[in-house]
């Protein structure tokens, strides 16, 4: 029996080991190749879903807007028609109160003339 190895038992030996080390190696880069994949598809999801949620913010955030502006157009109509409608009840009002005075004068001037009636050019005619 021999105790030291011959030149082919170590021969044999580096071999085994290097191509154990060289299947690993191909299985860990295989399964790289794989996880890289997987990864970049990850990332390409995450970026499909990061650029959907930017534009449904960017839509409601129009839509918001439109509603705003929408709101302040209509608030604006409804000041203007309160405004018009202030107008034309402050316009009957004053109406209202000339005719109210005007009929007032005419009260008196009634009882001032004895039941006479006056002329265009308001001078009393007396009835006889």
């Amino acid at each position: 029996m021999r105790s030291h190895p011959t030149h082919a038992d170590i021969f044999t030996a580096a071999s085994d080991i290097c191509a154990s080390t060289i299947t690993e190696v191909e299985s860990g880069l295989a399964d790289q190749v794989e996880s890289d994949a997987a990864e970049q598809i990850r990332r390409q999801e995450e970026e499909r879903c990061k650029a959907e949620m930017e534009r449904i913010a960017a839509e409601c955030h129009e839509r918001e807007k439109r509603d705003r502006l929408k709101k302040i157009k209509q608030d604006r109509l409804d000041i203007e028609a309160a405004e018009r409608e202030l107008h034309l009840r402050k316009q009957s009002l004053s109406n209202a109160q000339k005719g109210a005075d005007a009929h007032e004068y005419d009260i008196d001037d009634d009882d001032d003339d004895n039941g006479s009636v006056s002329t265009p050019d308001r001078q009393p005619v007396c009835q006889i």
